[in-house]
């Protein structure tokens, strides 16, 4: 048992110096690379403001190591606790997706059913984490104060030093260019943790009240004159698939007749096809809540929880123009996407256990049960905007299609759903994953009209992608990193539209939004200046350098 003072020191300071070094080889920190590119990117002026942000963090990590070695064992038992989640969570995120944690991490872990969060846990898992971990339990068992008080004011004061320190940033931050900079596990996940209490869900309206005492709300709309304003003549139904990557298309050239069903659309010029589109991001929500808000790479990155929780989304829009609205969930059983106000402009939402009798029925068959009911009212009424988030593709690829309907084989199988396939599987996973395309798109489609050549009521179908995969390249998880294939999407319009559109221009997600737009018939001179253009206007000329959002702080370039 070390008790010595002047050895506590020591050991203190060497266990810094070992989680230093060890996560920035580990994890690859590249804090020489950063601080090169911070000086010659900002001067020294702004540049030092950051450099010493960086240095206090490094003094506070310091500071948690040599009390938590010289405070009681009750006290060592939760600092410990505290040490290796923050080091379970950062290390996977860190490996997985190349940063540590964000806010709009935890807000995500938090709307996920349980299934999802074990096999996000499973699947970001890093077991080098155990290393930090087991260096620091044998530390706080063999490191003992020299006397025997519990030493509760360093602790206190150590624990207010770092709430005042990363809410102190969190909250001062927008006033940085660098609003992300290096530091240990510990204290990036201290910097989430602020970030998330003072912009997340409790702050953006989710589940109450904001820290300042504001509650966020949807931004009320600019309504038309009440007489300009027609009965709908048509219906728009707005298909988000799950995992769907756009270059897996047949549709868009790929070597496998992946959609021959699409591709027979095509040839009769009643599918109107832009390739492969950018995702708005390589994570599902984010997506999904750009996707309905019409917010673009240039809105970030701002304070996007803010943004994208009081921009009006299309359900505003489509009910301003007496459009009925309805939500279909092939995955969740509550409505997981912006606030819950939104379902104040939603008329119907039909949740995922509608379609999988709670549990008890095969997945494969969720989507085509939404398709046939979306099928009933399309050709049953007009004046409906009707918004899908399938089922789709997402992993484990084996359970989006019947074992009886695989084409490619050997097609990758495992009864470990979050394991991560190693390189040698590789092709059997694209065998999987083609397989799930091949049955889950075409038959979707199948099953949603009965005539494509007279689609009823005016019917238009505007069907993209969440984001795309990884395929498990390099052994990254499947998404939501920052590779371009992550953010690899099919976009595609299906219907009699009035205007001659231009396939060839390079679309976004960001380009759905004002298509809708236009199809409902929301007046242009109402709109935000600030939306991009419609995919039923913009032509090839138009096209612009494309960005997705692999997170709130950056965008990567997708034509780069």
């Amino acid at each position: 048992m070390i008790e010595d003072e002047r050895t506590i020191l020591w050991v203190a300071s060497s266990l810094f110096a070992f989680f230093v070094l060890f996560e920035t080889y580990l994890l690859n920190v590249g804090y020489s690379q950063y601080f090169y590119n911070l000086f010659r990117a900002q001067g020294i002026f702004l540049s030092i403001p950051v450099s010493l942000c960086i240095c206090v963090s490094f003094y506070l990590f310091y500071r948690f190591i040599h009390v938590s070695l010289t405070t009681a064992w009750y006290y060592k038992i939760a600092l410990f606790l505290m040490f290796m989640s923050a080091c379970l969570i950062e290390f996977g995120y860190r490996s997985s997706l190349g940063r540590f944690t964000e806010s709009f991490d935890v807000e995500n872990a938090l709307m996920t059913t349980t299934d999802q969060k074990l096999t996000s846990i499973f699947m970001y898992l890093n077991y080098w984490a155990a290393v930090p971990c087991a260096v620091f339990l044998v530390a706080l068992l063999i490191v003992k104060s020299s006397d025997d008080k519990p030493r509760f004011k360093p602790l206190a004061a150590t624990f207010a030093l770092y709430v005042t320190f990363f809410f102190g940033f969190s909250f001062f931050q927008h006033f940085f260019t660098e609003k992300v900079f290096p530091t240990v596990a510990l204290n990036a996940f201290a910097k989430t943790s602020a970030d998330f209490m003072l912009y997340g869900p409790v702050a953006n309206g989710k589940w109450g009240s904001s820290v300042t005492g504001i509650e966020l709300k949807r931004r009320e709309l600019v309504k038309p004159d009440p007489e300009a304003i027609l009965s709908p003549s048509n219906n728009i139904v707005l298909v988000v698939d799950e995992s769907v990557r756009g270059d897996h298309l047949s549709l868009n050239g790929y070597r496998r007749e992946t959609t021959p069903f699409l591709q027979s659309l095509a040839r009769q010029k009643i599918l109107h096809n832009w390739g492969i589109a950018a995702a708005a991001s390589t994570g599902s929500i984010f997506s999904f809540n750009t996707i309905i808000t019409g917010l673009t790479p240039d809105d970030f990155p701002e304070r996007t929880n803010f943004k994208i929780n009081t921009t009006p989304t299309i359900f505003q829009y489509a009910k301003a123009m007496k459009y009925q609205t309805h939500f279909f969930d092939g995955q969740m059983k509550n409505y997981w996407g912006g606030i819950p106000q939104d379902k104040k402009w939603i008329d119907k939402f039909h949740p995922v256990n509608e379609f999988d009798d709670n549990g008890f029925s095969p997945t494969t068959e969720i989507d085509n049960r939404i398709a046939k009911k979306v099928k009933n009212i399309i050709s049953g009424s007009k004046g409906n905007l009707i918004v899908i988030f399938k089922h789709g593709s997402h992993i484990p690829y084996q359970n989006n299609f019947p074992e009886e309907r695989t084409k490619w084989k050997p097609s990758y199988v495992t009864t470990n759903k979050y394991a991560i396939p190693s390189e040698s599987e590789l092709d059997q996973v694209i065998n999987s994953y083609d397989n799930s395309i091949l049955y889950n798109v075409n038959t979707f489609f199948e099953n949603l009209v009965d005539d494509y050549a007279e689609i009823p009521n005016n019917t238009v179908i505007i069907y993209t992608g969440d984001h795309g995969q990884s395929l498990f390249v390099g052994g990254k998880t499947s998404h939501g990193g920052t590779t371009k294939a992550e953010a690899n999407v099919p976009l595609f319009v299906i219907g009699k539209i009035d205007e001659k559109v231009d396939t060839a221009f390079r679309a976004s997600h960001q380009n759905i939004f004002p298509t809708v737009l236009d199809l409902i018939g929301y007046p242009e001179k109402l709109r935000s200046k600030t939306i991009a253009i419609s995919l039923l206007k913009a032509r090839s000329a138009d096209s612009r350098p494309r960005f997705f959002n692999p997170d709130l702080d950056k965008k990567v370039s997708f034509d780069e």
